[in-house]
């Protein structure tokens, strides 16, 4: 595991709220409102970044296996776009946590555009302690937000709301590699950039999980699928810079730039979705 500094709850607190307002905007903007990756059949593809992230979500709303009935909770849902179509696509009841109002705000507004605010609700929980009873959920959900926490706190904390056979599916960075000093010393800037804390490998994830209860029935590397999504997007920030150093300032836009990338470039983190299932028989701690 590569980490950061470890923090009492890692996604309450101003940090992450103050990151998510500085760059959501803009990305929002030039990038597409799910704010992750996008998705490319191969490098012919010429589809574009926000539908190439919705059909993500599409990828990963799909091995959730839900329907009308269910209930599903989005961990870190921040503006709410994919909880939405989630909804829309299965007809299943979401519930989205996270600890930005203002993109609360925004998921909330979007719901009710949509037509799915009978569906489709938001609360401001850290999903280290998350306000509900213990087997509320049939899946969880989170699109490239475990890097914000240390998973041995969170697979505890999830594991626990799901129902017996309930999925936990995530998309998310993984490290490829064990750790090294140079993955450390070039992934500080970008764990400091994003508010993040630690990247596990796939051992790791997996081992975290059984411990809790999480059967592991699906890992997909999604690596060269996703990769376009950086150059695509940088592409259309350099085209549209003058208004990004307006935004940001030009230190802490190029400061954000050369950070990312270098993150982006590293062989050595990948990129996964992982489907885990709540074993009947074991009842998680907590």
């Amino acid at each position: 595991m590569t980490k950061g500094p470890r923090r009492e709850s890692t996604l309450v607190g101003a940090a992450t709220e103050d990151a998510y307002d500085v760059f959501a905007p803009l990305l929002e903007k030039y990038w597409g409102p799910d704010l992750h990756s996008g998705y490319w059949d191969d490098p012919e593809d010429d589809t574009p970044p926000e539908r190439a992230a919705a059909r993500l979500t599409e990828i990963v709303t799909d091995r959730l296996r839900v329907g009308p009935g269910s209930r599903v909770l989005d961990v870190g849902c921040g503006n709410g776009r994919p909880a939405v179509s989630l909804a829309a696509r299965t007809g299943a009841r979401v519930t989205g946590i996270d600890v930005n109002r203002r993109a609360l705000r925004a998921a909330t507004a979007h719901a009710r555009d949509s037509g799915v605010e009978q569906l489709v609700s938001f609360e401001c929980a850290d999903a280290l302690r998350p306000p509900f009873p213990a087997g509320s959920f049939d899946a969880v959900v989170l699109f490239e937000v475990t890097p914000h926490f240390e998973l041995d706190e969170l697979f505890p904390a999830l594991a626990r709301l799901l129902r017996p056979s309930g999925r936990l599916v995530l998309e998310s960075p993984y490290a490829r590699v064990s750790p090294t000093e140079r993955m450390r010393q070039r992934t500080a800037e970008y764990y400091e950039l994003i508010d993040a804390v630690s990247l596990e490998t796939l051992g790791g994830h997996v081992g975290l999980a059984e411990s809790v209860g999480l059967r592991p029935v699906e890992f997909r590397d999604v690596t060269e699928h996703t990769a376009p999504t950086w150059p695509r997007l940088l592409e259309r920030l350099r085209r549209n810079w003058g208004e990004v150093e307006r935004c940001l300032g030009a230190e802490t836009a190029e400061h954000a730039v050369r950070v990312v990338g270098r993150w982006r470039e590293m062989p050595e983190i990948g990129n996964m979705i992982m489907t885990l299932v709540r074993a009947d028989d074991v009842l998680p701690p907590g």
